[in-house]
């Protein structure tokens, strides 16, 4: 009962104070820049070069757009196509989620961090670094894409 006694008083005066500071920063904020003028032609460059961008974007759309179009005609499977699109966002979308509950476990994202950088340094030390080990990796790649593309 004392305490609130006590409190309310000087909320009531430290508004008081405030409010007519408040006001005339706001009355002078409002005068002060008056007679100023704004940087109109920065603004009218900055938009010409958002415009260009935009209209360069449209264009690269347009031909992406037009290329997939034509890929969709010459298309003979399309429902494995369709297939492999949706199980692809499907992936995209539950990896996303496993490495969102992965994330909010306290200790485990540092210790994924130090898992990574150790194997991207030996990755590095054991296939980068020297030139024997380079020409292994390149054949290894080489005789792994031809397994996937079906060239033996």
């Amino acid at each position: 009962g004392n305490m609130a006694a006590v409190v309310a008083p000087s909320a009531i005066l430290t508004t008081r104070v405030v409010a007519p500071k408040a006001r005339a920063a706001r009355t002078l904020k409002a005068t002060a820049f008056k007679g100023a003028k704004l940087a109109q032609p920065k603004l009218a460059v900055k938009r010409a070069v958002s415009t260009k961008a935009v209209a360069d974007s449209k264009i690269s759309t347009d031909e992406v757009l037009k290329t997939i179009a034509d890929k969709w005609e010459d298309t003979e499977n399309k429902s494995a196509v369709i297939t492999y699109v949706a199980g692809g966002a499907a992936l995209v979308w539950l990896s996303g989620t496993v490495v969102g509950a992965i994330n909010s476990i306290p200790i485990l994202p540092k210790v994924m961090e130090l898992v990574g950088l150790g194997y991207s340094t030996w990755f590095v030390y054991r296939y980068v670094l020297y030139k024997d080990s380079r020409k292994e990796l390149v054949e290894q790649f080489d005789a792994l894409k031809n397994k996937v593309s079906g060239e033996f």
